[in-house]
């Protein structure tokens, strides 16, 4: 299958091209593509906080502000996954699933997808959620995915992005707390 170039390429915010991530990227890389696929996986998974987790309230929202900051939302740890497994040569992009709220609300869940053939159920693109350690009691138990999607009203956006739309994008530069941001600011679509 041929890929757009876009799956390679860095962005403002998913910047695979920062120093950073390249040499996180290179100290990740296995001797194949699918060991690479999991420990990047599992480095974003053990060792990137959420702030809902932590109560910090420092927001970022690029890849390279994520790793510098070992902490970001949903939305900024898919970018830094995105952004790593792009400087390890692996296309990856974003994808969204539409969760709901405490209240009923419903919000964006800031996902990634990874060029994963070997190891994907579709033979192709494989759905990565790092949201929660392996050792956190809500982990699903399921591998890639980590945060169970409570169906009817949970469910995956069919879209693959090559950058973080604009609503997300705004919605992270323009908050000041990560509590607030979790709390109400997060969008609920993607227009």
């Amino acid at each position: 299958m041929h890929l757009d170039a876009e799956f390679l390429s860095p962005t403002t915010v998913i910047d695979s091209d920062h120093p950073d991530i390249i040499a996180l990227a290179q100290t990740l890389t296995g001797a194949y593509p699918p060991e690479t696929v999991r420990t990047v996986f599992e480095y974003v998974r053990d060792r990137i906080t959420h702030p809902a987790d932590t109560g910090g309230t420092a927001v970022a929202a690029s890849a390279s502000e994520t790793l510098l900051s070992g902490e970001g939302v949903c939305h900024a740890q898919a970018a830094l996954l995105a952004a790593l497994y792009r400087a390890a040569g692996i296309p990856a992009a974003l994808r969204y699933q539409q969760v709901e709220t405490a209240t009923g609300q419903p919000v964006l869940h800031g996902i990634a997808t990874v060029w994963a053939p070997d190891i994907s159920e579709t033979g192709g693109f494989l759905l990565v959620d790092p949201r929660y350690p392996e050792s956190d009691p809500r982990h699903s138990g399921h591998d890639w995915q980590t945060r169970g999607l409570q169906p009817p009203f949970e469910h995956n956006l069919p879209t693959i992005h090559t950058d973080m739309p604009p609503v997300v994008v705004t919605a992270l530069r323009e908050a000041d707390d990560a509590q607030l941001l979790l709390r109400d600011g997060l969008p609920g679509t993607l227009h």
